[in-house]
């Protein structure tokens, strides 16, 4: 739809009155033709709608094809913004959208790969796809005024040199504004050390506007110069506090002075994860005085029965005591003379030798070899080897190994009974050694050689072996020179005792005896069989007498096992 206007002073004499005067003629034709320039406007406002770009979310802005059909008053709009990358959205958008009244969110610069800017842009225009061509605009370094913008015009009718941040973008050259410099951040620093030592804290880092400063009233940079997040740290101990005081407790004397006390408790609170213990005292005495008493002498109550002797066999002590209560001195009376507790000598009987640290407490000089002992529990008498001299001597061998001449492939009944001969190679029995080593505390140690004479040991503490059937084996884990890793004997640990005809391994596909041609505390299978059989030394088989950690997979040539009560 075109309309063409054309009017003539003559035209608009003939129509107007006649008796006005030359300026106020010229202000009439003026308003005349605002008056059908706006009723024109308005007929196009209702008969056409612009034609705009419409795209979301996109990376490029030549990537958006596609078009919409505004609605009355409404213009073409094109939107620049950041999350984790730059990306455009173009459409419609009331008119009231733009300008002033557009909402420019928090984050409205990104920067970019070069250390520069790139600013939030929300432009908005009234011809037809004119909107993909928003939010273009001259670098600053190129320092070029916009060719669509006449900058005279635009700063004589909206002073727009005033704002220097709109400014330089559209008329930098005609506002002088060449010379602005937009802030830019410097990189984060390294995050600082958390705050506190246990519970939850602050990390921080810095940042400055230094990437160059802003200069000559350009932006400066965007966000904060400080950030921090929560770090996390173990719980913090609890330290123990007193509570209060309790009351006091009566005076224990009718008469006299006596001794009265109160409590508390470390309770306010309990000390937890590591935390210290509460200082000081729980109980607090003070004297107490619950008037004068009569002059009383003390005088001793009867002995008590002996005690039982201080040990089952051998020397030891008796003991029995009274007290100066018959009566108790009161008043400033005597106390009873003499002791209030009386000693003396008993004697039991003679103490059973029950392995060889007994025997070496009974004879100081006693030299490696075998003794009868008289075992604790079942009081059965029993021949053992006992080594008096490795690391001060005291320990009772269970299994002795050295030129293969007795066979250790035996069935279950034979291991528990013990079979061999004490004075070459031998197996103690799994009933005596379960039974000896139950007596107390006690240590295990392997002495072990190697083909080329090399040896070394491995002590194990808390030596237990489980009740029959099973025996299972309890060790702590092992320190000495054979080593004690992976494949060392605690691979063993907690496994019951299996032979060729007593299958108790973890393997469910095999019988680790069997397959292992010997009788051990299998796992699943292997990695010390030291009753496997006897091969030349230096034989890399599994089935021979090995101990991985030490000497992987290669026959050894001894192996001694013994315990001692600690």
């Amino acid at each position: 739809m075109v309309f063409r206007l054309k009017f003539t002073k003559e035209e608009f004499r003939e129509n107007s009155t006649c008796c006005i005067s030359n300026s106020e003629g010229k202000m009439l034709f003026i308003n005349h033709i605002i008056l059908v320039f706006s009723f024109i406007m308005g007929l196009l406002g209702q008969a056409v709608s612009l034609e705009c770009y419409s795209c979301s979310h996109v990376v490029n802005s030549t990537d958006c094809r596609s078009t919409v059909t505004c609605s009355n008053d409404q213009v073409c709009y094109k939107k620049r913004e950041f999350t984790s990358q730059i990306y455009f959205d173009f459409g419609c958008v009331d008119k009231q959208s733009c300008g002033r009244y557009a909402k420019i969110p928090n984050r409205t610069i990104a920067m970019k790969m070069d250390g520069g800017q790139t600013q939030y842009c929300y432009e908005c225009c009234s011809s037809d796809n004119c909107n993909k061509n928003l939010c273009k605009h001259s670098s600053a370094a190129s320092c070029a005024d916009d060719e669509t913008v006449d900058c005279a015009r635009w700063n004589s009718l909206f002073s727009i040199c005033e704002d220097i941040n709109k400014a330089k973008l559209i008329c930098p050259k005609y506002c002088n504004l060449c010379h602005v410099v937009d802030g830019n951040w410097s990189p984060w620093s390294s995050w600082s050390e958390c705050d506190v030592s246990c519970e939850n804290g602050t990390e921080s880092r810095v940042r400055s506007c230094t990437n160059p400063p802003p200069k000559y009233g350009g932006l400066d940079c965007p966000g904060e110069g400080i950030d921090s997040k929560t770090c996390q740290r173990q719980l913090c101990p609890v330290h123990g506090g007193w509570s209060d005081w309790g009351p006091w407790g009566t005076c224990p004397e009718t008469c006299g002075i006596g001794m009265m006390s109160r409590t508390r408790s470390c309770t306010n609170p309990v000390p937890d994860r590591f935390g210290d213990h509460c200082f000081g005292n729980s109980l607090e005495n003070a004297l107490c005085h619950s008037g004068p008493c009569a002059i009383v002498n003390g005088g001793w109550s009867g002995w008590a029965q002996w005690d039982k002797c201080s040990v089952t066999c051998g020397v030891g002590m008796q003991s029995r005591a009274r007290s100066c209560n018959n009566p108790k001195p009161k008043g400033y009376g005597k106390t009873c003379s003499g002791r209030d507790l009386d000693v003396k000598l008993c004697y039991p009987g003679l103490c059973a030798t029950t392995d060889c640290y007994d025997v070496l407490k009974k004879q100081n000089a006693a030299k490696s070899g075998v003794y009868n002992v008289t075992l604790w529990r079942s009081k059965q008498e029993t021949q053992v080897y006992c080594d008096m001299e490795t690391d001060n001597g005291g320990w009772t061998v269970f299994q002795y190994r050295f030129n293969g001449l007795v066979d250790f492939y035996r069935n279950f009944t034979e291991y528990e009974r013990g079979f061999g001969d004490l004075g070459t190679e031998f197996w103690l029995g799994l009933i005596i050694v379960e039974e000896m080593a139950a007596q107390g505390k006690t240590e295990l140690r392997l002495d072990l050689t190697a083909a080329g004479g090399i040896t070394v040991f491995e002590n194990f503490q808390n030596f237990v072996l489980g009740s029959s059937p099973n025996y299972t084996l309890n060790i702590d884990p092992g320190t000495g020179t054979a080593g004690d890793g992976k494949s060392g004997l605690s691979y063993h640990n907690g496994n019951a005792f299996s032979t060729y005809d007593i299958d108790r391994d973890r393997n469910s596909r095999m019988n680790c005896a069997v397959y292992a041609h010997g009788a051990w505390w299998y796992n699943n299978c292997l990695y010390v069989n030291l009753n496997g059989m006897y091969v030349t030394p230096g034989s890399r088989r599994t089935q021979s007498m090995i101990y991985h950690q030490f000497n992987e997979f290669y026959s050894l040539k001894a192996s001694k096992m013994m315990f001692r009560r600690v």
